[in-house]
């Protein structure tokens, strides 16, 4: 018999959670080799997207608390991923920074993710594409926007 969707099946908040669900799992099996947590090679992804950033940036990106990032970055850095350095106008404060072997599995984290972009895409011509693309920034700014407006 075959599988007949239902109304749960087609609803949009089902179907995001399923695809990030999915698209989540298999990247993680495609990065299984590199020996990093998923939170540590996040960690590092997001700061090779922003480098220099301090670790409240960093933790704001991640949508961490800052302590949570703080004892990441400790982590990182005595793996020898990051440095940690001085910040010039609040001695609190630190900027990230990649290190050459940090850099090297960011850039082959970059191309897995292309890849995989490509690979769940495939079969959606360009334009198909690009108009999804736009839609989901549409909801994703209508969820920011009543976000904003609850606080």
């Amino acid at each position: 018999m075959a599988h007949r969707p239902t109304t749960f099946d087609r609803s949009l908040g089902f179907i995001f959670s399923d695809i990030s669900r999915l698209a989540r799992k298999e990247f993680d099996r495609r990065v299984a080799g590199l020996e990093l947590t998923r939170s540590q090679w996040l960690f590092l992804y997001h700061l090779a997207r922003q480098p220099g950033c301090t670790q409240s940036e960093l933790a704001e990106s991640l949508q961490m608390e800052r302590i949570s990032v703080s004892r990441q970055a400790s982590r990182l850095e005595r793996a020898g991923w990051i440095e940690r350095r001085d910040h010039q106008r609040d001695g609190r404060a630190y900027h990230l920074h990649l290190t050459p072997k940090a850099e090297r599995i960011a850039l082959r984290l970059t191309g897995l993710a292309g890849r995989l972009r490509e690979d769940y895409l495939s079969g959606l011509p360009a334009a198909r594409r690009t108009a999804l693309i736009n839609d989901l920034l549409h909801v994703k700014t209508n969820l920011l926007q009543m976000e904003a407006n609850a606080r």
